[in-house]
């Protein structure tokens, strides 16, 4: 990509510049988990598109003081529902009220543990109980639910209601994006760097060699195009106008691939953000750039290392990271 973009539309940031790229995943809370969850079921379900979604995301964006990144999302989520006429927005505050009232309990004083011979025992021998002398305390802030996460739960009750989903839907998604969805592109390399022939048709027709050869519904996901690092070439993903990613394939998309500094800054400066992930290239390689959108989504395959001859396709997928899948690491044994 050049460094200088004359046709950058309104909510591509692809080119600003921006400040150092936070390479650290902080993770998702639930409510996060469940709204993404709700999104790709209310995509896969064809209740609405991820087009639209999409759109509505990047108008939000352009606000001041813009939201963050699933709050854009959930209100995005909102608006294409009710521009399709699923939803209407006095149905949505009206359950967003319902629910809150759900958390509107009150405060009970809870008993002190009961410290008995069997503490004294535990002390006697170094066994000690941080809760024996306080009381229960819950895990959480005690905080009630925000905005966004109200309007999340009232559009997935409202979509129940309707038939439209089920909890069970969500519920098995939000699994999948823990416990499946993260660990599949390590398994598509690791077959494409011990089978010659699996690694042709892969880059030929991703979707193809990973939904037929592979047995992975990929659902949802846009086209893929299987990208091939080699010592001359080196590829790196991301999207510049919100965060299209094959969450089929590699789950969440990353805290750092979402942010805006990661957005902007790696069309035009690569080798310098691949420096903030600790990953230096020789001069003499090309780093190329990709921009997924709403239906085209990539996925690198990385050059397998030195050193691991021999080693089963299960040894290699421990291996191949998902930031290595993004091309902003290098798989090392």
């Amino acid at each position: 990509m050049s460094e200088t973009r004359s046709s950058m539309g309104p909510h591509d940031v692809g080119g600003e510049s921006g400040g150092p790229v936070d390479p650290a995943d902080h993770g998702m809370a639930h409510w996060e988990k469940q709204a993404n969850a709700l999104l790709m079921v209310v995509a896969r379900n064809r209740i609405s598109t991820i087009d639209e979604m999409r759109r509505g995301r990047e108008d939000i964006e352009k606000r001041d003081n813009a939201p963050d990144y699933f709050h854009r999302q959930t209100e995005a989520l909102a608006g294409a529902l009710v521009e399709r006429g699923r939803l209407t927005w006095d149905a949505i505050r009206a359950r967003m009220a319902v629910i809150a009232g759900r958390f509107d309990v009150p405060i009970v004083a809870l008993p002190s543990h009961h410290h008995d011979d069997a503490d004294d025992h535990d002390h006697a021998h170094g066994h000690e109980d941080d809760h024996d002398h306080t009381p229960y305390q819950e895990h959480d802030t005690g905080e009630p639910p925000h905005e966004h996460q109200l309007m999340s739960l009232a559009m997935q009750d409202l979509l129940e209601q309707q038939g439209l989903i089920t909890a069970d839907e969500v519920r098995r998604m939000i699994e999948s994006f823990d416990d499946d969805y993260p660990y599949r592109g390590a398994r598509v390399v690791a077959r494409a760097w011990v089978d010659p022939e699996f690694r042709a048709r892969l880059l030929q027709d991703a979707r193809q060699a990973i939904e037929v050869e592979m047995g992975l519904d990929l659902e949802v996901q846009a086209r893929i195009i299987a990208l091939e690092n080699t010592p001359s070439v080196h590829n790196v993903i991301v999207c510049t106008l919100c965060s299209c990613y094959p969450r089929f394939l590699l789950g969440h998309p990353p805290t750092w691939y979402k942010s805006r500094n990661y957005r902007s800054r790696v069309v035009h400066e690569p080798r310098t953000v691949l420096r903030e992930f600790g990953t230096e290239l020789p001069d003499d390689v090309t780093v190329r750039v990709h921009d997924s959108n709403a239906d085209m989504r990539y996925l690198v395959v990385p050059m397998r290392p030195a050193g691991t001859e021999g080693w089963s396709e299960a040894a290699l997928e421990k291996i191949i990271s998902r930031d290595s899948l993004v091309g902003v690491t290098l798989p090392r044994p």
